[in-house]
């Protein structure tokens, strides 16, 4: 069940300005919403101590790393195995996200590679774990969006036609 929001609108303003920089000051972060540093410091501590702001990351350009190739895979594991072979998954650096999902594969992958030969030994070691039954491997060609932030509030969108 998921946790209800107990967040007001300075705490959303002070999430938006994170999230458009994380390393803007808090006094910078103050002027801005025209309130005090001390209540910014306040607030985000509390945000930080909620689980609300769970830590901060740079976005660094994956492309740039060296990770040129992503990829979606679906798996399809043996009855009363998935958390199992998740959590074995998971260990791989190259898994960026893990999902449980519904309908042919019980669990989708997905994974930044450094090439096709990369994405090959990944996919062969999957398969041998005893409990894989099979995979779907589909290669992503092009990433049409790809935003790592939090929406704090929907801007510009209807929300009455928004689930």
């Amino acid at each position: 069940m998921p946790r209800a929001s107990t967040l007001d609108e300075l705490d959303r303003s002070i999430l938006e300005e994170l999230n458009i920089d994380a390393r803007k000051s808090h006094r910078a972060i103050a002027q801005r919403l025209k309130v005090s540093p001390t209540t910014v410091s306040a607030r985000i501590a509390r945000l930080e101590e909620d689980g609300v702001i769970r830590g901060y990351i740079p976005l660094l350009d994956d492309e740039l790393l060296g990770w040129d190739l992503w990829a979606l895979v679906g798996v399809r594991i043996s009855k009363g195995r998935l958390r199992e072979v998740e959590e074995r998954l998971a260990r791989d650096p190259r898994a960026y996200a893990i999902y449980d999902v519904t309908g042919e594969y019980d669990a989708l992958l997905i994974g930044r590679f450094r090439d096709r030969r990369d994405l090959d030994r990944f996919v062969k070691h999957a398969l041998q774990d005893p409990h894989v039954e099979r995979s779907n491997t589909q290669v992503v060609l092009n990433r049409v969006k790809e935003e790592r932030r939090v929406p704090v509030v929907l801007r510009g969108v209807d929300r009455a036609a928004t689930p």
